[in-house]
């Protein structure tokens, strides 16, 4: 018996994987098809890696590892909470803000860095 169409026990898993949840076929070469479908996964997972959003990434990274230490820090008879305006913390604060105002000068020509807000 032929099937006619329409769902069957085969035709759909689980759902979509996708967080955008609406999806479009497309023809794409053989040989980039792994590395296509992979970058789709990663920006479908909210990570900026394109070329032209390398700062926002890299202050994305930044506002990643300061939650990391957060979450991660240990109080001790000093202070209770992560304190990222001591002087430990001067560099990255710099680099960020470097990122922020002028990331030519890292070789980065990115003006979407001016948009993004930081936590530190």
């Amino acid at each position: 018996m032929m099937n006619k169409g329409g769902r069957t026990s085969t035709t759909w898993g689980a759902g979509s994987t996708w967080r955008n949840r609406e999806v479009k076929t497309i023809r794409v070469p053989v040989a980039l098809a792994d590395e296509i479908m992979e970058y789709a996964k990663v920006l479908d997972a909210g990570i900026a890696v394109s070329h032209g959003n390398i700062a926002k990434f890299t202050l994305a990274l930044l506002d990643r590892y300061v939650e990391y230490k957060r979450l991660n820090y240990h109080p001790n008879q000093n202070s209770k909470q992560l304190d990222t305006s001591t002087r430990s913390w001067d560099e990255l604060r710099k680099f960020q803000k470097l990122l922020q105002e002028n990331p030519a000068a890292l070789g980065i020509a990115d003006e979407t860095c001016n948009k993004y807000s930081s936590k530190l």
